[in-house]
Order: C-alpha cells, then structure tokens, then sequence
C-alpha cells in the first residue's frame, strides 16, 4: 500500500492550508484526549472544518487519491468479489478488480487493521482511495441495497461450506485455515459490531455439554443474543484468539490478549480472556468503547457537594486517594476521570494496571507482567525513579504494593489506587490487615471513595408511579417520609430491551479524612465507630445518595434495594 508513513498530522496541513487556527486545533487536541474519536472528527463535530476539508487533507497526507463513490461506474465482477455485508462490517467500497489487485475505497487509509483482514480474506494485493463515510455507505447502499444479512444468514452460509470440528481432533493448521474462512470471519465481525452498537460492556462466548450461547451484558445484566451449533465453538474460538494475538494451539490454560477494531471513525479496545471448562473454551471479550465510557467527572453522577470535594482532593500535591467497591463497579472510570481532569504538560502522570484499561494520551501507562516477574512492586519502584508527580495504581493487592504507595505518597506524590471493600471506611480495617501501621494509614491516605453503579430508568419509557408500604420499606422509608415525592420506574420497551431501564450512574459514598478520624484510627478505633464518626462529618452513605438518585427520577427503589442495605 503506498503512503505508509506521515509526514506531517492532519492537524498541522489543515492548519497550513490556513483551513483551521492554532486556537481551533488545541481545542481539538484537547478534547481528543478524552473522547476516543480522531482529532478530524472532532474538529467536523465542532464545525470548524467540513467534511471534504478533512478528506483533502487526508489524501495529502496518505498520497492517496480522494474520490467521488457517486461519480463513478462500478463493475459487477468487481461487487461479485467483495459481498455486501463485508463492505457494511468494514465499512468500505470496492471501486475496481483486476490483475489481482482489488481497489478499495475507504475513509481511513492508515486502517490497516482493515486492510491486512481484506488481503487475507480474498487472497489479493489491496491498492486504496479514499472518500468519505458517508459517501461509502451511500455506495453500498446504491450498489447492495439495504442491509438484509442476519446471523443465521451467515449460520446457514457456514453449514454449507464451514466443516464440523470436534475438539482435540484437528490438526492446528486445519483449524487455523477454517477460523479465517469468510463465513466466521463475518460472523465475528457482525457479533461485535451489534455489541458494540447496542453498548454492551462484554461478549460471553460459553460452551455448554450440547449447547454454545453468545450472551451480551448489558447495563449490568446478561441477555442471551443467540446459540450457534456446538460445532462451530472451536472455529469462533480460534478465530477470536487470532484478532487478539493469543496462541490458537494452547486450549489447557487461560490466556489474556487485547484487539483494536475500528468502527466507522473510531477505535475501539478489547480485552480477551480464555478460560478452559469441561466442555471447551469460555471466551469473554470486554468492550472499552470511549465514545460510551465517559472519561469526565460531570459524567460520572456525583451530586454537586461531593464533586467539589473531589475536585479539590485531586488537585492536592500529594496524598492517597482510594476507590473501593466490587468488581465492575467503575473504579478505574472513574479514576481516569480524574487524571483526565488534572492531565496536563505541567505533571508526569505514570499508571501501572493489570491490563492498561484506557489508552489516555498523556500519560505514561504499563501493564503488569507477572511472567517476566514485572509486578506491581516491582513496576512501582522503578516508576518512583521516573520522577512522577501522579501516580496511579491499577489495585492494592498486598503488603508490599501498599507499602510502596504510601512510601510514594509520603515523599511528596498524589497516589491514585483502588481497593475491594464493601465501603469507605472498611478500607481501613483492610489496610490495618494488610499489615499497614495506623499511624502511617493517618499519615498517607487522604480520602475514599466507596460507589457502586445503578441502572438508570429508561428515558423513552418513563413513567411515575406510588409505590407501596414494602416498596418503601426495603431502602427504610415510610408513607410519611414521602409526602409530595415523587417515584418513577421504566415500563419497558424497544429501546431498553423492555427492562425499564437503560444506562447506568454512580452512586458514591466519600471519606475524607479530617483530624477526628485520624486519631482514631490512630487509636485503632473500629469500623462502625469511624463510619459514625465519618457520617458526623457530613460524609452521606451509598444508601443516601441513592435515595436522592432515586428522588431525583434516576433509578428505582427496585435498583436501590439490590444494591444497597439500610
């Protein structure tokens, strides 16, 4: 493919071409930081510059040629080699076949990603043009028709030219070749895409004694997508270990791996994770998509107060601020959200997580490695000698992690790390078990952060309602608490999978550690006398600030009461 190095950025010839200003484009740059989108986008989004503007300048820097999909004849045998629902996944434009080279039309020139899977696909040499998205799917469009292929299209596609395969009795070269033929490659493709655009957090491949489910999660709660043949398990296996770089013949252990996919203009991040049962392979992808994890601290569902204490907790010189709570509950979200915030060219911000959850330009990020003995101890020391001013641990696993961020915290850095404790003020029992002195605990920590995410009730279906004596009940309210409130709850439809619900918020509960605290857990104080102790300091519980979620038409009592205890 010709024009495989940048010269310059789109930034930069926009800018030259004196079709942007140099106010304009910081502006850009900046909220590229945060939204996952590529910097022409953002600039479109923004209405600095228009469409064909950033296509020009696109060609420019590829030495590619721009096109017009509307103004030109496309061949039938050319639309008979690639079929339509590839073009759609891939969002491309076949414009012309011959000598074994396919000519594609595409909006990104530097997808090679894209690329490379079109080369494998249909055993060809790839030359490319580009033209606008929108002008691509207009072409399939005219060209295609709408879309009509579904996934049991393509399960009838695969029964017909995919063969069975049963585990452990393929040969790895057979099985390589069948992973990569047509049909799995768009089934995959189609499985993700849908996933992605219905804004589920994870893709669960499980292989059951006569059944294999795909199920996505969504909003928290798995929903069943549909059951392919058993048969196909080990061929849509294989096939995701190969978009995530893991080792098609290893089927003993677990793996981990991460893939990159673009959809239309964005880049979207995956993390893979194998794991061997009895009845073969369960694979879950989790789906980092930026454009739906907002990496704001307004996005996030603080109430105002506590937004401004955190706000002014991040913004410290040094300290440890900590999140607790359960797996999944959005504590690395919301941990980015405020190095997003504090992330400037003014401080070196290092991150040390097992995986790199987000990719925030930025900042210096490594992933813990425990096969080459790159543990967070081990990661943390020499990151101390890299001179960080920010500091942000992925988890606190055990004594010696902790013990190297309060030793960061006390020589002058802001330390960033999270915890698993059911509230704020446990985590300071599980220091003091950890084998943290309460006098460094005292010392060091500057706040936490306990949360948990609720679901919210859906926009579309929304409706009010009085709930009963019980209902009220279950989050400790009684009729005449309620006196003139108001209670919502979704009735279901379309748009949220007839849940009643659909999106998620944060409900948070933060501790800060003000001097009464600090003696005592100097005296060793326990649990329920520092949380009484916190709650007198105004700290509101997680319970508390659901119910105003709750009282503000957010979620439900339902929600609430699944979460939460009284």
């Amino acid at each position: 493919m010709q024009g495989n190095f940048r010269s310059k950025t789109i930034g930069d010839i926009l800018r030259e071409r004196g079709l942007i200003s140099q106010e304009a484009l910081n502006e850009g740059l900046e909220l590229q930081k945060t939204s996952g989108l590529a910097l022409g986008q953002i600039l479109i989004n923004l209405g600095f510059i228009s469409e064909d503007a950033l296509l020009k300048a696109v060609g420019i820097q590829a030495k590619v040629e721009v096109i017009d999909l509307m103004e030109l004849s496309i061949p039938k045998e050319t639309l008979d080699k690639v079929p339509g629902s590839i073009a759609r996944l891939y969002s491309i434009m076949p414009v012309n076949y011959e000598s074994n080279t396919l000519t594609v039309a595409i909006s990104d020139p530097y997808n090679f990603s894209i690329l490379d899977d079109l080369r494998f696909m249909f055993n060809c040499n790839i030359k490319v043009k580009v033209a606008a998205l929108s002008n691509i799917s207009a072409a399939i469009k005219k060209y295609y028709g709408a879309a009509t292929e579904s996934v049991d299209d393509i399960f009838s596609e695969i029964s017909q030219n995919v063969p069975d395969l049963v585990e452990g009795s393929e040969k790895i070269e057979n099985i390589e070749e069948i992973a990569a033929q047509l049909p799995i490659v768009k089934l995959i493709n189609l499985i993700l895409v849908q996933a992605i655009n219905n804004k589920a957090s994870d893709v669960h491949f499980e292989p059951f004694q006569d059944d294999f489910k795909i199920r996505y999660r969504l909003d928290g709660l798995l929903y069943d997508v549909v059951s392919p043949p058993k048969t196909l398990h080990l061929a849509i296996t294989s096939r995701i270990k190969v978009i995530a770089n893991l080792n098609i013949a290893e089927t003993r252990l677990p793996q981990d791996g991460r893939a990159i996919v673009k959809i239309g203009l964005r880049n979207v991040d995956m993390r893979v994770s194998t794991l061997p049962t009895i009845f073969g392979e369960s694979v879950v992808i989790r789906i980092l998509d930026k454009e739906t994890v907002k990496l704001s601290l307004d996005e996030l569902g603080f109430e105002d107060d506590i937004k401004k204490r955190v706000v002014n907790l991040i913004r410290k010189p040094y300290g440890i601020i900590l999140s607790t709570g359960p797996t999944g509950c959005g504590k690395t979200t919301t941990q980015y959200s405020a190095l997003s915030m504090i992330n400037n060219a003014e401080q070196k911000i290092i991150t040390v997580e097992d995986p790199v959850e987000f990719d925030l330009p930025g900042l210096v990020q490594v992933s813990i490695r425990p096969k080459i003995n790159l543990t967070f101890p081990v990661a943390l020391r020499h990151i101390l000698r890299q001179d960080p001013d920010v500091i942000m641990i992925g988890e606190i696993r055990d004594t010696e992690t902790v013990q190297m961020a309060i030793h960061a915290s006390l020589t002058g850095h802001l330390v960033f790390s999270t915890l698993h404790t059911n509230d704020a003020s446990s985590a300071i029992t599980r220091l003091i078990d950890m084998g943290v002195e309460p006098f460094l605990i005292a010392s060091a920590v500057e706040a936490i952060l306990a949360q948990r995410l609720v679901r919210c009730i859906c926009g579309e279906c929304r409706q009010e309602y009085t709930p009963d004596e019980k209902e009220l009940s279950e989050v400790g309210l009684k009729k005449e608490n309620v006196e003139g409130k108001f209670f919502y709850k979704g009735r279901g439809c379309d748009v949220c999978n007839n849940s009643g619900y659909k999106g998620r918020i944060g409900i948070f509960e933060l501790l800060i550690l003000e001097e009464n605290l600090r003696s005592m857990i100097l005296d060793k104080s326990p649990v329920n006398k520092l949380r009484l102790q916190a709650v007198k300091n105004g700290m509101r519980t997680l319970h508390d600030d659901g119910l105003l979620k709750v009282l503000s038409g957010k979620t439900t009592i339902e929600e609430l009461a699944s979460i939460t205890v009284v």
